[in-house]
């Protein structure tokens, strides 16, 4: 008689080496890890229990482990299951054929005498290690050890070795099905990863740029290291809400002659029953204790000298006098540790009085063409034949900019630029520099070792990783437009093997974009590969992109959400999509579900791009990004 098998399927714990993710629905190529290792059990058992959040029982307390996990499956397994399939979710190869051979070898008796056959069947990986999470059991004894286990001190936090110790074994080199996922270098190994994780990706492969101190204004855009502390009170000194008159004791007062600005110095004291006018901004004098705008006083100028000046009644409890600290004493905290400095901020440390801040940011970069059909932007026509204008780099600097990377010098773009004004002469905002590197291996190798002025040309004549005639220091990030593919002309991989950098996302499941790369080179810059068609750049620019910035900076960055008509339309299975979003004049929005990646043109008229989750249903939220 056949003995019957079930299934005990452990859904993961915290994921504290994931950064908290979800380790059973984190897709490993294309497919999510719990519905590949469920497939096999299913395909072998009769009946499969799942364990965990979102499972068909947990373990109680939650997270108390993989022990206390294996009892509360088994508690719960039909009674009908002689033999019990033991695994974790984390197995994104293995098959049904690894569990039937772990099942035939719990059945075989020989190695044991006839009378006696191992207690549990154990793989062994392809480097000769246990997986203690991969195993089949005889019930009987895997009851019996769990209730050793328990008498002994509980199960939870117990590690699952312990349920192993004195039982007979039998084990299974099974080789690469035994390999388990447990950090995000792992599931980066193993492809193309799903662009939600590509932020858990970069933080967990990618050391934050280190504390400086900067300058309020150069440091936009950077994330605080330490609270923002008002070294002055706001306002430091009494000044006026508005224009109108400063006033002396109770009234009527008696008008002075002498007009107080802004910018006059201090100004002598006040004699009661005196009123002066004041511009908005101006120091109150001593002496006087009320300041009233012009529209709560009356003014009688009936030839009389002095004037006199009254309140009216609705001036009753009105005083537009602003008192030192009014809005923050001196020693206030502005803004925590941890937070962007966004311009409103870099505005009100300079009100309160800081020359400078510590800063982690904010993220310099550098835009690299390749292709060497590529010509520059403003090449006249006729080009010649099969060469292309430079239709994405010139713009780029500025999807780079609303990605939190750092802009030109000295400016912080901004509310004009938003207003629909012109920005600097000939730029479209962002990125300091451009450079162009040829379609050869010694051009890229040169572009990544950071050779002054080889293997990049134009921009500023800069060779990236150089430094400008300032001592300008060089970029955190190059930007790399193309050679991300693995055709003939792209030699960035074989680049970045002989430099010895290390690959922290090679590939992401979205459409366009998803033929992108982040590397760490030896020197300790990032590279950000791009797809070399422009909307491809673009998309890729605004979301890896912001990613970069976010693991760089620690920068925390809530996602604005909303929902959109026919999203299940445009949603597809297996991988994320990037479209333009266009407002409906309702208060949503409607996304374009065709795109052509060769131009910008269907980005035209669309402020926002939408970030459509792999196989979204009509109900759920998109992510909009501003890129421009």
């Amino acid at each position: 008689m056949t003995d019957a098998v079930g299934a005990i399927v452990l859904t993961g714990g915290r994921g504290s080496r994931l950064g908290g993710a979800d380790k059973a629905r984190i897709a490993v190529a294309g497919r999510p890890m719990l519905d590949t290792v469920v497939g096999a059990a299913a395909a072998v058992a009769d009946s499969v229990v799942t364990v965990g959040p979102g499972g068909d029982t947990r373990e109680d307390p939650p997270f108390s482990g993989p022990v206390a996990g294996i009892a509360a499956g088994l508690s719960v397994l039909p009674g009908s299951a002689d033999l019990v399939v033991v695994v974790a979710c984390d197995l994104p190869d293995l098959d049904a054929d690894t569990l039937r051979s772990l099942v035939a070898a719990l059945r075989l008796p020989a190695a044991f005498g006839s009378d006696r056959r191992p207690t549990a069947a154990l793989a062994v990986d392809a480097d000769g290690r246990d997986q203690y999470l991969l195993a089949v059991w005889d019930r009987r004894a895997l009851a019996t050890r769990l209730d050793a286990v328990q008498r002994s001190g509980g199960a939870g936090g117990r590690p699952v070795r312990a349920l192993y110790d004195d039982e007979v074994l039998t084990r299974v080199t099974v080789g690469a099905p035994a390999r388990d996922v447990d950090t995000w270098a792992e599931v980066v190994s193993s492809g193309p990863v799903a662009l939600a994780h590509v932020g858990a990706v970069l933080r967990a492969g990618l050391a934050p740029l280190p504390p400086t101190v900067r300058a309020p204004l150069d440091a936009v855009g950077a994330v605080l290291t330490a609270p923002l502390v008002a070294a002055d009170p706001m306002p430091r000194e009494p000044v006026s809400a508005m224009d109108g008159y400063a006033l002396a004791g109770p009234g009527p007062w008696r008008l002075t002659g002498t007009a107080l600005r802004a910018g006059d110095g201090s100004p002598g004291s006040m004699a009661t029953g005196t009123a002066a006018p004041i511009a908005t901004g101006a120091l109150v004098p001593p002496g006087s204790g009320r300041v009233l705008r012009h529209e709560l006083v009356q003014v009688a100028r009936d030839g009389s000298d002095p004037a006199v000046v009254t309140a009216l009644p609705e001036a009753a409890g009105v005083d537009d006098l602003r008192p030192v600290g009014e809005d923050w004493p001196a020693g206030h905290e502005l803004a925590p540790a941890g937070v962007t400095l966004d311009p409103a901020l870099a505005s009100a440390a300079l009100s309160a009085g800081l020359a400078s801040v510590s800063v982690r940011g904010p993220v310099r970069s550098v835009v690299v063409t390749t292709g060497d059909e590529v010509l520059p932007a403003d090449s006249p026509s006729p080009l010649p034949p099969g060469r292309i204008r430079d239709t994405v780099g010139p713009l780029l600097g500025g999807v780079l900019a609303r990605a939190g990377f750092a802009t030109r010098a000295g400016t912080i773009g901004g509310v004009l630029a938003r207003a629909g004004f012109a920005t600097g002469a000939g730029t479209i905002g962002g990125a300091a520099r451009t450079s162009h590197c040829s379609d050869t291996a010694d051009a890229m190798d040169a572009l990544i070792s950071g050779s002054p002025g080889a293997g990049a040309e134009g921009g500023t004549g800069v060779g990236v990783g150089g430094r400008a005639g300032g001592g300008e220091q060089a970029e955190d990030v190059i930007v790399l437009i193309g050679a991300t593919g693995r055709g003939v002309a792209d030699h960035l991989r074989p680049a970045l093997r002989r430099a010895g950098a290390t690959i922290v996302l090679d590939g992401a499941r979205v459409r366009p974009g998803g033929s992108q790369l982040v590397a760490v080179l030896p020197d300790g810059r990032v590279l950000l590969g791009l797809p070399g068609n422009p909307l491809a750049a673009v998309c890729a620019a605004a979301t890896t992109g912001r990613a970069l910035v976010d693991a760089l900076t620690g920068r925390e960055r809530p996602a604005v959400l909303a929902r959109v008509t026919g999203l299940d339309r445009v949603a597809a299975p297996g991988r994320a999509r990037v479209l333009p979003a266009r407002p409906d004049g309702t208060g949503g929005w409607t996304l374009s579900g065709r795109v052509r990646t060769a131009h910008l043109a269907d980005l035209a008229g669309a402020p926002l791009l939408a970030v459509v989750p792999e196989g979204a249903g009509a109900d759920d939220p998109v992510e909009l990004i501003e890129w421009m």
